[in-house]
């Protein structure tokens, strides 16, 4: 299948650019390659079917890519593909669900995402107090719910790739999973108004996922004038939820002022700090992301690359974990194989 892009898509990524990302030169965004000094975006990434076995192989589970991984392996080619996508800190975005075409990577991947973050739902429940739990949006029963439609919608994303699908489903699809995703975001909005903005996290994730199938299945169904809208929404729409997740207000809101200045009020901070960077950390690199993919879908309409072309390409590779989409203006010497 990607014989029809191979003037445009690679399915490795160019030596130097590998080399630039260990420099310091390039840095990886999400899905795009972009330089450090300048910003200038050189080139997107694109996790294909083919990951997923190699994440299987890391015998320290998802999303780890350790460098133990490699050494357990012995087919060079394998190690060779390992090691790129570590180099290149992708593992994560393909088990995030947060790229573009989110069930490329294997239904297995996607529902394990989903039972993760409903155990994260499931955590924080019980430690709402009763006005919380109280709010329509916060009924477990509507939770549970949902999150049984997000698992029925991966199982027909799965069923809507097979030859006798139609546009119908992918059409189907995308409506669902906008209603879901819109469930979603109602709920995290509502808990953030009315607890701590962190509990909402979970939500977030779920809202991330339900909207990406959305993504996906307008690209699949040939609708890439609403795919990407769809993504612009998406991004948006994170970095709104993501807004009051800042490290510097919530440290302080865990520091009385009374004590400010003093050796025991710094201890606190710090403290605070370490246990909440990681988690402002991901909140940014989900918006990050979800910016990519809204400027990988206007690469990809600037190039005449539709987003079925695109995801048939990435689903069709088995053997490379990743394409690459080098950006108009940068000359990559580098021939698709």
């Amino acid at each position: 299948m990607i014989g029809a892009l191979s003037h445009v898509v690679l399915r490795e990524v160019p030596a130097e650019l590998l080399a630039g990302v260990s420099s310091g030169e390039y840095r990886v965004a999400g899905s795009i390659i972009q330089s450090v000094s300048s910003g200038r975006v050189v080139g997107h990434l694109q996790e294909t079917s083919a990951i997923s076995s190699l994440l299987n192989l890391s015998p320290l589970g998802l999303p780890q890519m350790a460098m133990d991984a490699v050494t357990v392996v012995q087919n060079e080619q394998i190690k060779a593909a390992i090691s790129v996508v570590q180099s290149l800190q992708i593992a994560n975005l393909a088990v995030s669900g947060i790229g573009i075409g989110v069930s490329v990577a294997g239904a297995a991947i996607l529902a394990k995402r989903i039972a993760t973050v409903e155990e994260k739902v499931d955590a924080i429940l019980p430690n709402l107090d009763a006005i919380v739990r109280g709010l329509e949006a916060m009924r477990v029963e509507r939770i549970a719910e949902d999150f049984t439609r997000l698992r029925t919608l991966v199982d027909q994303v799965e069923e809507a790739w097979l030859p006798s699908a139609s546009q119908r489903e992918w059409i189907a699809i995308a409506r669902d999973a906008h209603f879901l995703a819109d469930s979603f975001e109602r709920r995290a909005r509502e808990l953030g108004a009315a607890s701590n903005v962190l509990n909402t996290d979970p939500l977030v994730e779920a809202f991330a996922l339900a909207s990406g199938l959305r993504v996906t299945a307008r690209m699949a169904s040939s609708q890439d004038d609403m795919a990407r809208e769809a993504a612009s929404s998406r991004a948006l729409t994170l970095v709104q939820l993501g807004e009051a997740i800042q490290l510097a207000p919530l440290v302080l809101a865990h520091a009385p002022m009374e004590n400010a200045g003093t050796s025991t009020w710094l201890e606190v901070l710090e403290q605070k700090a370490g246990d909440l960077r990681a988690t402002v950390a991901r909140v940014r690199d989900r918006e990050i992301a979800a910016a990519g993919t809204v400027e990988t879908l206007h690469e990809l309409a600037r190039r005449g690359v539709s987003g079925r072309e695109w995801l048939d390409a990435a689903k069709s590779e088995g053997h490379n974990p990743l394409l690459f989409l080098p950006v108009c203006d940068v000359n990559l010497q580098q021939k698709a194989r």
